[in-house]
């Protein structure tokens, strides 16, 4: 019975610690933190698919959702169309770099050689039947085999051979219909030759080479999109299904015997859904403000409509009782691209075209739109004051807005020091907040670019001598001195405000630029600064990296110039990050640099002389190249990368120290049977010893702390997995107390 007992224990401690690590990934390890509330397009095959620009999810008979990308197997995170193959059962994936993959029960494979074909430079839709996805491009017509996943051959429909753009394609029961780029061509399903453009006639001609888009058949002709009108080409007629004057038509799908239009209003920008029988006139049965915004694609299946939106994501709709469902996973609900705060207790993001804050907290994405945040738009930077948990948003418009105890205040040139522009505007660039809880900001399109709100209340503006109105992003280095990019190549501008902030009398400005004698910057271009462990400001420019490591001696006559710093690389040694676009610079808690470019995000060492990670979208789930943004969660070391195709993270190996050691913690704890990860140690001092010994104080194995977290593989110093039991972790600080920290206990069954 005892031993019952006890692998229950082991058990719920086990569950409890995997609970723990679903809010953060294991050491090593990636998550993917796509939106989807944009979805492009929808799909029904075993079940409802709906693509976003980044990834795929699916809906099951009972709600459940499956999550399709980089990490599941997807060869990219840019998506441009899906379609479904019923005589496969296959999910056919096209990206916008015509790369292809084909998913069927959790397996991916990729189909690369439309990319190779260097001709083809668009995608236009894919048409599936009988294992073979019919590819409309560019060029023309492009068969892939989805048995072989293989290209089978390409059709070219052009007179005399040429090329010709095709959009849309499908068949009935005497022909195959190309729409292209000058009318319909068909061609007879008995043609044994696709491939002769000779065998491919005009079915229906356009005027001046008006382009049909779509095209689907129904059982008494050919529905065809030209203009703003769904047109029936019947034998001996030419039917208007429909037109609505001020409406553009943005999807439309005709199956089960129903045509479902997606428009949205010219004048209004309202959207509109209509469905009815292909003989009745369109009966409109969703008109909501809020809920379809911009339609993208729509469908009928089984009594209910679907309808993706590039603004909320998946609807469900009962056409008769006009009930809806939106159906949004958990993930951000936009794009982040500079806007992106780690702290110790969530993350917070949002994007510069949705209104809101988006928290990460305990594994799910949370929409904060309440009590006028719903109101705040154009986000650029985030900052957060740990002296009254306040968050501060920097708008393009609106001025700069201040989240405190779920209360929004707005600050612009009516109640702060803020100047805006003759249209009203009032755009802010960067925010930060010093030691002494003074909220900076900085403010373009005026040389007052420099504002402070004090805890009281109090706003001041600062001039700089240079004339300069592009201030964007803000560092505060350890003499309380402010560090202030600009945006259009006019370096780096420092602040410091003597002894009193109301008073400009003891100001100082100087500006930082490329050239000796300048500041030595490697680039006027300034795109981001970052103030490491040393104090040292860190300055990333679009033609590499500078350091400034003397900030003490700015204002002083002997001055302070940039280091250009040398780099390592294999045999290789040149200037850090020579002629690379540097966007972003994060610091985590062993004082490492995670360097985020338009190449992909790389980790140095603390002195950037040695390059440990380089992470590109082909060697990693990174989606994209493009880094716009890093920021480090100080307790997990969990680094967050804003890429060009979505959010991610990965899971490091350094925490932020502490500066006394009093609660040690040790995941997984217990170590479950068959783990084979990494062993993570955080709450230490920076670079604590820790030694793991038996009960008996015989030692397993020691290690140093990277910053405030030390890392075990389950192994002892000669390289063998050790034995099932409890051991100890010992740990001595600076002052070279060795004390025992806390206990581990591996499980058998590794």
């Amino acid at each position: 019975m005892l031993g019952i007992k006890r692998s229950l224990f082991f058990i719920g401690c086990w569950l409890l610690t995997i609970q723990a690590f679903t809010q953060a990934p294991p050491i090593g390890n990636w998550r993917l933190h796509h939106s989807y509330v944009g979805t492009i397009n929808l799909v029904y095959g075993d079940k409802m698919y709906a693509a976003t620009k980044e990834a795929i999810f699916s809906i099951n008979n009972t709600g459940g959702f499956e999550y399709f990308n980089k990490l599941t197997g997807l060869s990219e995170a840019s998506i441009a169309t899906i379609q479904w193959d019923s005589e496969t059962a296959q999910l056919v994936v096209v990206y916008t770099n015509n790369n292809m993959d084909v998913i069927k029960g959790g397996l991916v494979k990729n189909i690369y050689d439309l990319v190779r074909t260097s001709n083809i430079k668009t995608i236009n839709s894919i048409y599936c039947e009988k294992g073979m996805a019919y590819v409309a491009t560019n060029i023309g017509v492009v068969v892939i085999n989805l048995l072989k996943y293989e290209i089978k051959e390409s059709w070219i429909l052009g007179p005399n051979g040429n090329n010709i753009e095709v959009f849309s394609l499908t068949k009935d029961s005497n022909f195959w219909y190309a729409a292209t780029s000058s009318g319909i061509y068909r061609t007879p399903l008995s043609n044994t030759n696709l491939a002769d453009a000779k065998s491919w006639t005009v079915f229906y001609a356009t005027v001046n080479n008006e382009p049909i888009k779509k095209i689907s058949t129904a059982p008494t002709g050919l529905i065809i999109e030209k203009n703003d009108s769904l047109l029936l080409i019947q034998p001996s007629t030419i039917t208007t299904l429909f037109y609505k004057a001020s409406e553009q038509i943005k999807c439309w799908q005709f199956n089960e015997q129903k045509l479902t239009i997606g428009t949205t209003s010219v004048q209004t920008k309202k959207a509109f859904m209509y469905h009815s029988a292909i003989d009745n006139s369109n009966l409109l049965v969703f008109e909501q403000a809020g809920v379809l915004i911009h339609p993208n694609a729509c469908m009928f299946s089984s009594g209910t409509i679907w309808m993706s939106d590039s603004t909320t994501g998946l609807i469900k709709l009962d056409p008769i009782s006009k009930n809806f469902t939106s159906i949004i996973p958990s993930g951000p609900a936009g794009q982040i691209t500079t806007a992106l705060q780690a702290t110790s207790n969530n993350i917070i993001a949002a994007s510069n075209t949705k209104p809101g804050l988006f928290i990460l907290e305990n594994g799910k994405w949370l929409i904060q739109k309440q009590n006028g945040l719903d109101s705040v738009t154009g986000v650029q930077f985030i900052a957060t004051n740990q002296f009254d948990n306040s968050v501060w948003l920097t708008t393009a418009q609106m001025g700069v807005a201040q989240w405190h105890k779920n209360k929004l205040q707005i600050f612009n040139p009516q109640n702060s020091s803020l100047k805006g522009a003759a249209n009203n505007t009032c755009f802010t660039s960067g925010v930060a907040v010093d030691t002494k809880g003074n909220s900076w900001v900085s403010n373009l399109g005026t040389a007052i670019s420099l504002h402070v709100k004090q805890p009281d209340g109090k706003w001041t503006g600062f001039t700089n001598p240079f004339g300069i109105t592009d201030a964007g992003a803000l560092e505060i280095d350890d003499a309380s001195q402010i560090w202030c990019v600009t945006k259009n190549a006019n370096g780096l501008l420092v602040y410091n405000p003597g002894n009193s902030l109301t008073s400009s009398a003891d100001d100082r400005w100087k500006q930082y630029k490329a050239g000796s004698g300048l500041g030595n910057l490697p680039s006027n271009q300034v795109n981001c600064t970052a103030k490491d462990k040393n104090g040292f400001i860190w300055i990333g420019t679009d033609r590499g990296i500078g350091i400034i490591q003397c900030t003490e001696n700015v204002f002083t006559p002997t001055g302070c110039e940039a280091l250009l710093p040398v780099v390592q690389q294999d045999r290789f040694a040149g200037l850090l990050f020579k002629d690379e676009n540097v966007q972003t610079i994060a610091v985590d808690g062993a004082d490492r640099k995670w360097v985020g470019t338009k190449n992909g995000v790389w980790l140095i060492s603390a002195s950037g002389e040695k390059v440990i990670y380089r992470f590109s979208s082909s060697n990693s789930p990174l989606p994209g190249n493009d880094i716009s943004k890093i920021s480090i969660d100080p307790l997990t070391g969990e680094v967050f990368i804003a890429t060009n195709n979505g959010l991610c993270s990965f899971r490091s190996t350094a925490t932020e120290p502490v500066s006394a050691q009093q609660k040690v913690l040790v995941f997984p704890n217990p170590v479950p049977p068959g783990y084979n990860g990494s062993i993570a140690i955080r709450g230490l001092t920076t670079g604590a010893l820790v030694k793991i010994t038996n009960l008996y104080g015989a030692l397993i194995y020691q290690t140093r702390a990277i910053g405030g977290q030390a890392i075990w593989d389950g192994k002892n110093t000669n390289g063998t997995k050790v034995a099932s039991g409890v051991y100890l972790i010992i740990c001595r600080d600076d002052s070279g107390v060795e004390k025992i920290a806390t206990k581990i206990t591996i499980v058998q069954g590794r």
